[in-house]
């Protein structure tokens, strides 16, 4: 069963799980359901408000989801946290806005799941096992291990779990190319006899450097009375052994990249959003795209095919010595930036995992620098970006150039001056004289192509497949899908829980 399914990305990772089927979906929100029906015709779909329901006397599963709103948990919607006060609201009553009085009533979703799991053992029945997800912010809720204790009184036994989408190894379902940190409460009844294999599911495969070995990672957080936060804030990832000191490693991540769709049409900054009348682009967003070129946006020469060269290197240095057989492919990787309006968001290269997804399309696409035709005649074409083709090639030889400032030579003693190195070197001593300066390509903003990310990207962001249906328009189906659970994170949660239910194992990712 799968409470507050939205556009099913739960229901996707557990259906995936052999033996497991989805059979009931509840959703308040009508489209959210249709969409899950367009992808689960055969399921049982429930439409209306959980905390309206009578949840106490719903039919029983084996295994129970839930992912209840977190809209009014999490921080970064700008608001102050108050969750972490509630206690003192009911010892100290005090007239409460409607938009406080909204916020309760939103967590009080989280207490429908332990009050529906009493009604079943007070039927006489039970579920065996279960799973509660939502924002990382929830765990500061000073309700919080009351609410846990309402499962301990159940014979559940728990475990909080903080899982980074981007560290998932699904088997069955897709990686997720995005960085997307979430609170897992897993609960399973003393009555099976056995528990997870948590170590087997999330501990990701990663490579010790000192080892020289992948390893099973460890999970450590830096405060060791914490257990939960964010990947890299909180907590590390580190090898088991203690022959390396249990050194840090990186689990393999999946790069934005993989989810942009290259042959998309962009838009020069300087022409401002797409719109009929002329719009400017928000200043904080050129401020990020800048800043972004600014940290990230040095193109690199990378070897291709045989050649002795391992490296590729910046095109801010001198171009290797070449070779007859040297072959160079430039490569220069996208910029996603953040558009909304918050202060502290920055612009991060597509070679990382994406941020995190929310409901609103807001993260843009900015293309790399642009190719320039040198050939004369009556070729007119204008410059374009390396994201676009190529200008056609001829048999006369190559007429693409990238345009870099020029490195210069700076003399380091007393009275040198610096010279571009399309110029003689000064004469040369018996001692270091002269050094390199290579600045980075100077770029114009208003010439670097941008666009927004596409619902189909953000789907494929979400490691959502590309034959899943999302109904809606463009901004509902964003906001459907930045709600949704990423599906391998719910394929390795159900799969600990259905080996502990059933006794026999399950592949796991190699």
């Amino acid at each position: 069963m799968d409470w507050f399914c939205g556009a099913g990305g739960s229901s996707q990772g557990a259906h995936a799980v052999p033996g497991v089927e989805v059979k009931l979906a509840a959703n308040h929100w009508e489209l959210a359901l249709e969409t899950h029906a367009a992808n689960f015709p055969d399921v049982d779909h429930k439409q209306g408000k959980i905390q309206e329901s009578p949840v106490y006397d719903w039919p029983v599963a084996h295994i129970h989801w839930a992912s209840p709103e977190c809209t009014k948990w999490t921080v970064a919607n700008g608001k102050k946290r108050t969750f972490h006060r509630s206690r003192q609201d009911e010892l100290f009553p005090r007239e409460k806005t409607e938009e406080e009085i909204a916020e309760e009533q939103s967590r009080a979703l989280m207490e429908q799941v332990p009050t529906y799991l009493e009604g079943v053992v007070a039927r006489g029945k039970l579920v065996l096992a279960g799973v509660v997800e939502n924002v990382i912010d929830e765990r500061a809720w000073d309700g919080f291990d009351d609410w846990l204790r309402r499962f301990h009184r159940m014979g559940y036994k728990t475990r909080v779990i903080a899982l980074n989408s981007m560290h998932v190894q699904p088997v069955r379902t897709l990686a997720a190319p995005q960085s997307r940190d979430r609170l897992y409460v897993a609960y399973w009844h003393r009555s099976l006899g056995r528990d997870p294999d948590w170590d087997k599911w999330l501990r990701p495969r990663a490579w010790c450097p000192v080892c020289d070995e992948m390893v099973d990672a460890i999970q450590v957080f830096k405060n060791p009375r914490k257990d939960m936060g964010r990947y890299r804030q909180q907590y590390l990832y580190r090898c088991p052994r203690a022959t390396c000191r249990n050194a840090i490693v990186e689990p393999p991540v999946l790069p934005a990249w993989t989810a942009i769709d290259f042959t998309l049409p962009t838009r020069k900054i300087g022409e401002g959003r797409p719109e009929k009348k002329f719009t400017p682009y928000a200043p904080a967003t050129i401020a990020r795209i800048k800043a972004g070129m600014e940290r990230y946006w040095v193109p690199l020469l990378a070897p291709a095919g045989g050649t002795w060269r391992k490296e590729a290197t910046p095109v801010t240095v001198p171009m290797p010595t070449r070779t007859t057989t040297e072959n160079d492919g430039l490569a220069v990787p996208p910029l996603l930036v953040p558009t909304e309006g918050r202060e502290g968001k920055a612009a991060i290269p597509a070679t990382e995992p994406g941020r995190t997804q929310t409901t609103r399309r807001e993260t843009g696409v900015a293309f790399p620098p642009f190719i320039i035709p040198m050939r004369g005649g009556g070729d007119k074409e204008q410059a374009r970006p390396i994201s676009a083709p190529l200008h056609t090639v001829t048999a006369g030889g190559n007429h693409h150039g990238l345009v870099t400032p020029e490195p210069l030579l700076v003399a380091y003693y007393k009275n040198g001056t610096a010279k571009p190195v399309s110029e003689p070197v000064g004469a040369l001593t018996t001692k270091h004289r002269y050094g390199l300066a290579t600045p980075a390509p100077v770029l114009d903003v208003n010439e670097v192509g941008f666009r927004m990310l596409e619902p189909e990207e953000i789907a494929r962001g979400m490691a959502f497949g590309d034959g899943y249906v999302v109904l809606g328009n463009k901004r509902a189906r964003v906001k459907q899908l930045g709600n949704a659970v990423t599906p391998p994170a719910a394929e390795v949660l159900v799969s600990a829980l259905v080996e502990a239910i059933t006794g026999e194992e399950l592949e796991r990712a190699a």
